[in-house]
């Protein structure tokens, strides 16, 4: 995880744009677990922090595979925050890059981030949040429920956490592009 992380972090310190990049959370404060994330805030003050969130899909293709990414409209335009899959070994190691800049810049709406997302890759975000979650024995069902019924659309208030999760899994399995599907195999062990 140090060397991976370590990479991400030169990669994003050497873009031109980026005045510094600060490892966060559960790496940061050492108690990361087999499932954390990548927790990255990177500051580009100067230019507009929100359309540049917008750019670094492209900027990391440029050096990685990427296997997903997907903004998190909800919190913008107070914050830009995007979720990018890379790491063909450990499924729950996803980049969250939180991008920030002074002056703050608010040109970049929810709708617009919501508009650069699509439907699978979300799913597959809240799929490995959901799972990490799920594995660490943290109350879930409400959070697995939603994601569930934003694809099958069922009233499942007598079905458990698992099957959902497996039904889940069997969607994303489906509809998988072939970037997907090594990364999917990965889940195997966890299900």
């Amino acid at each position: 995880m140090i060397e991976f992380a370590k990479d991400i972090f030169e990669f994003l310190n050497d873009l031109p744009e980026v005045k510094s990049c600060k490892i966060v959370g559960s790496l940061s404060n050492g108690n990361n677990d087999e499932f954390s994330d990548l927790d990255l805030v990177i500051d580009v003050s100067g230019i507009d922090n929100g359309v540049f969130l917008t750019k670094l899909p492209k900027l990391f293709e440029e050096k990685y595979d990427v296997i997903f990414h997907d903004y998190t409209p909800s919190l913008a335009p107070d914050k830009y925050i995007i979720s990018i899959a890379i790491n063909k070994t450990n499924p729950f190691m996803i980049v969250d890059v939180s991008c920030v800049a002074i002056p703050h810049c608010d040109s970049v709406s929810k709708q617009d981030l919501a508009s650069l997302n699509n439907k699978y890759d979300h799913t597959l975000k809240l799929f490995v949040a959901n799972l990490k979650h799920l594995l660490r024995g943290m109350d879930c069902y409400d959070d697995i429920y939603k994601m569930y019924s934003r694809i099958f659309g069922r009233n499942l208030e007598a079905y458990d956490e698992e099957w959902m999760m497996q039904e889940v899994y069997g969607w994303l399995q489906e509809n998988a592009e072939s970037r997907h599907e090594e990364y999917l195999a990965l889940f195997e062990g966890y299900l």
